[in-house]
């Protein structure tokens, strides 16, 4: 080394990697002067400060293969815990794959120029297909990301007719990362696809831009919430019309599958078949999905929903749908939203819809449910064929789709709101509300209109109801009901109403029946017995009354023609109805004075009087109807007893005053009651007898009573009272509650049987118990339904208390649409006390299975496919239900073999169709309610009943 000043050395070229420079450094206690290379001199001074590519042999002339070196500096920053490897500003050409596999690194670039191709900053290019540029994978890559880096590629063909791009892979696939990646300030210049995100939650991107040729973004099984911000998609690379036409009819922006609560904001396309696109793959669909603002421009669809089951939240949109440089023509087949899923649910909050060829919004598919509350359409309807604004399909037996609005659209051409032919609902709704707070208010909180009941509108003033119409055309005014004070019926098939006019001064007002009838009569009627008044000059004039039950007889006052009479004459049901005029008090019945001659001014009624015919032979003596309380034909002992016409022919037998026997006429009649005492040792009887070769007899109680063999009396005679509609035909029993007390139930004879629930039923035996709900036993003696639901049971006796020693038989069912195990109950319900096999304390049961799935629906799988099990048991039961064992088992297969039963564990059908291979039963012992439990695993998508007969030997002790 010379011996000069610094200043008076050379100025040095420029500097290399293999440099030398002069580096003092101790040695020992004293000081020694060395080389370095300026790499070592770098190595030392930018110890834990990351890397720099060309460190790793990066040229960056855009030209030479630079995948290489950027994978040596990601394998040496693992080694080092991760980092942040930066990019100088240049061109990097990729063509072998980068792979950062379990490292936290970062690559950050130097910013870059927006335009069309490779400018000033960092450029990554792509000019090789057949790889992956970039992949980051493995948990320990969260954290990972890239920032201020631009990407290009190349694309050979001639941009026109027919164009379109190079078939390259994505350029960034995130798999597996189980957690956030970050992408800041990125610029997709001319790129086929962008960013490839599966497996990996928190995906957080910033700032991306470019033009993007097929697809931008793609995200699936992202379980927790990524992140979309500042995304503009826009002709940066090129505006040419055929390179246009290829990304409107291939290229989609964004594209979620199973994406969980997505967060999308800032965004803007320009150029695609769509915006967004949520569809499906093997591990759903995306929920929850969340748009703040979204400018969809020269799009085919804006927010297309193509899977099932999606839901999401749009903040405010706006979907331009024209053909790219066409003079504003629009595309075929365009849509601002179309929906082709089912079951979907997607609330809007502002939405501008410019330029579409037919209707803005389409709705396909069943059962999808659209919230708009503010929606603006311009040219649509392009075609002038008539379409809506909103297409929506018509669910034809399914549940129908439904398109709510919060406001009334603007639609600027003045089309209509929606297609006519569908079953869908489109409409503004309202909470139900009360009388006291109405759903839909007007002027105050207390007025307004609410929903009374299930299809029935109530309107309410200052709190109060005033107003209820309900589905089948009935209308209550002027309160609640019951406090109402009209009331409008409108039968099925009404043609015929009521007019009420008002009337000028000096004109009535009026009552008319109007209607499609040439003839229409006017009817007023009172309540039970209540008259029909009739009042002028403020008072009663006219009073109709009706007090007979039922009344078949009436009275009918007919006016008269010119020099005619009006006739009063009496109408109904008999053949001769009489004419009754009765005075008040010991006042007459009066008619005018007649012609002097005549002195019958007056009719006096002290007494019974009839006017009768009496022929010279043959002549009928008559004596008086009379009432029950005092008989037409008395006893002399007792006048209070005997015979008297109760109604229309009808005879009454009345006791003490009291009637006791009625016989009512039949017309026509032919057949009849015979009532015969009987000798010594022979039975009593009563006969149907008459013309009739075959004569039913009929006992027939009123109302909710029950038909019973014998009186109840509280004892162990008569028995108790019997249940609501109950038949009991047992005449002997050892207890007052040896009857049908349930609801329905049935005992059909024998002795001290009870039937005490609802539907229950013994055929006969002695001393068997149906306290199941619709329980039943056969006959035998001893048998117990253990107040099992549906449960049959029979015994020939019993060690020492009823149902120790007896068979025992119960259906049980359950329908399954997943993969999820299901238990089989009585009344297809959760699994209770009252609904399972349950065993009794110390009991245990020898049982025989037979179970039988069929699919009966389900988008998945075919109607019909069936599986079937049949297994036997053995099963006991402690002290308690937690002390319930099963035992064991064997299940019987298509063949001679068995196959063991493990409690708990799924079986696989013995004989099954193929498609049903997959279905399993599951018996394990119920330790909470101390049963048999028996489920079964259908699959997911597929609807299948299941049945089960379960056949079982039991003792207890």
């Amino acid at each position: 080394m010379p011996d000069a000043r610094i200043s008076e050395l050379p100025l040095a070229a420029t500097l290399g990697d293999t440099d030398i420079a002069p580096l003092v450094q101790t040695s020992g206690s004293t000081t020694e002067t060395r080389r370095a290379t300026l790499a070592q001199l770098r190595s030392a001074v930018l110890t834990d400060r990351g890397a720099h590519v060309r460190d790793y042999g990066a040229k960056g002339d855009g030209i030479a293969d630079d995948g290489p070196a950027f994978q040596a500096a990601v394998d040496d920053l693992k080694t080092k815990g991760g980092g942040t490897l930066f990019l100088g500003p240049k061109v990097y050409r990729i063509a072998s794959p980068v792979v950062v596999n379990g490292a936290t690194i970062r690559l950050q670039g130097a910013g870059f120029t927006e335009g069309p191709g490779a400018g000033q900053g960092t450029w990554l290019r792509i000019t090789t297909t057949g790889f992956t540029p970039f992949t980051f994978t493995g948990a320990n890559s969260r954290g990972a990301g890239l920032c201020d880096i631009a990407v290009q590629q190349t694309h050979s063909a001639s941009q026109v007719s027919g164009w379109a791009p190079t078939a390259y892979d994505y350029i960034f696939r995130v798999e597996d990362c189980f957690g956030g990646i970050d992408f800041d300030n990125v610029f997709l210049c001319n790129v086929n696809k962008g960013i490839y995100c599966r497996n990996s939650g928190r995906l957080d991107i910033r700032r991306l831009r470019g033009q993007i040729l097929t697809t931008g973004l793609e995200i699936d099984e992202c379980y927790d919430i990524p992140r979309i911000h500042s995304l503009h998609f826009w002709t940066f690379w090129t505006s040419n019309t055929h390179v246009l036409a290829w990304q409107q009819a291939n290229a989609d922006a964004m594209i979620f599958r199973r994406s969980d609560g997505v967060f999308i904001d800032q965004a803007f396309a320009l150029g695609y078949r769509s915006m967004f696109r949520f569809g499906s793959s093997a591990a759903g669909v995306t929920t929850k999905f969340y748009i703040g603002q979204a400018y969809a421009d020269f799009v085919k669809y804006g927010l297309w929903v193509e899977a099932s089951q999606v839901d999401g939240q749009v903040g405010n949109f706006t979907s331009h749908n024209e053909i790219f440089n066409a003079a504003g023509a629009p595309l075929p087949g365009s849509a601002a939203i179309q929906v082709d899923g089912s079951n979907t649910r997607v609330q809007v909050g502002n939405l501008r819809i410019d330029a579409v060829e037919d209707s803005p919004i389409r709705v396909n598919g069943t059962g999808n449910r659209l919230d708009l509350f503010s929606l603006r359409c311009t040219r649509f309807n392009t075609r002038n064929n008539g379409a809506a604004a909103m297409q929506i399909a018509d669910s034809g037996a399914a549940t129908p789709n439904a398109v709510y609005l919060g406001s009334p659209p603007l639609l600027e051409n003045g089309g209509t709101v929606v297609n006519s032919g569908t079953n869908a609902v489109l409409a503004t709704g309202a909470p139900a509300g009360r009388a006291a707070r109405p759903g839909l208010t007007l002027g105050s909180a207390d007025t307004g209109l609410f929903l009374a009941g299930a299809g029935t509108l109530g309107a309410a003033a200052g709190g109060s109801e005033v107003l209820r119409a309900s589905a089948n055309g009935g209308i209550t005014l002027g309160g609640a009901p019951g406090s109402h004070a009209v009331e409008v019926a409108a039968p099925v098939g009404t043609v015929n109403r009521l007019l009420l006019s008002g009337g000028a001064a000096g004109n009535p007002v009026s009552a008319q029946a109007q209607g499609a009838d040439a003839n229409i009569g006017l009817q007023l009627g009172g309540k039970g017995s209540g008259s029909v008044a009739l009042r002028a000059n403020g008072a009663t004039a006219f009073e109709a009354g009706n007090a007979a039950t039922p009344a078949v007889n009436w009275l009918r006052v007919d006016g008269g023609a010119t020099g005619a009479p009006v006739t009063l004459s009496a109408l109904g049901n008999d053949a001769a109805v009489g004419i009754t005029l009765a005075p008040k008090g010991g006042a007459l019945a009066r008619a005018t004075t007649p012609a002097g001659t005549d002195n019958s001014t007056a009719i006096a009624t002290t007494a019974f009087v009839k006017a009768q015919n009496y022929l010279a032979s043959g002549a009928v003596a008559s004596v008086a109807d009379g009432t029950a309380a005092a008989p037409g034909l008395g006893f002399a002992g007792n006048a209070a007893t005997g015979l008297s016409r109760a109604a229309s022919g009808a005879v009454s037998l009345s006791v003490n005053g009291l009637e006791t026997v009625r016989v009512a006429p039949v017309a026509s009649a032919v057949n009849r009651i015979g009532l015969y005492g009987s000798a010594a040792g022979i039975a009593a009887a009563m006969l149907a007898e008459g013309g009739d070769t075959n004569i039913g007899l009929v006992l027939g109680p009123k109302g909710s009573g029950a038909v019973c063999a014998t009186v109840p009396d509280s004892t162990a005679a008569g028995g108790n009272a019997r249940g609501v509609n109950a038949v009991d035909w047992q005449t002997v029993r050892g207890g007052a509650g040896n009857v049908a007390s349930g609801s329905q139930s049935v005992l059909g004879g024998g002795i001290s049987n009870t039937a005490s629930a609802t539907a229950a039923t013994v055929a006969g035996g002695w001393s068997n118990t149906a306290d199941g709900t619709q329980s039943w036993c056969p006959g035998g003696r001893n048998a117990s339904a253990r107040g099992t639901m549906g449960k049959g049971s029979w015994a020939s006796g019993s060690f020492s208390v009823n149902g120790d020693a007896q068979a025992g038989e119960s259906i049980l069912r359950r329908q399954t649409t997943d993969a999820v195990a299901t238990r089989l109950t009585a009344d297809a319900a959760a699994a209770s006390g009252t609904n399972t096999a349950n065993l009794p304390t110390n009991g245990s049961y020898r049982v025989k299975l037979l179970v039988i799935a069929r699919q009966v629906g389900g988008t998945a799988g075919t109607a019909g496919d069936t599986a079937s099990w049949e297994v036997s048991l053995l099963i006991r039961r402690g002290a308690t239900a937690a002390a319930t064992v099963l035992v064991g088992g064997a299940a019987l297969g298509s063949g001679p073999a068995l196959t063991a039963v493990t409690a708990g564990t799924g079986l696989a059908p013995g004989i099954a169709d193929a498609a049903a291979s997959a279905w399993r039963l599951t018996l394990d012992a119920d330790t909470t309610n101390g049963a048999i439990a028996v489920s079964g695993t259908g699959e997911a998508n597929k609807t299948v009943n299941w049945v089960a007969r379960l056949l079982s030997v039991e003792t207890v002790g």
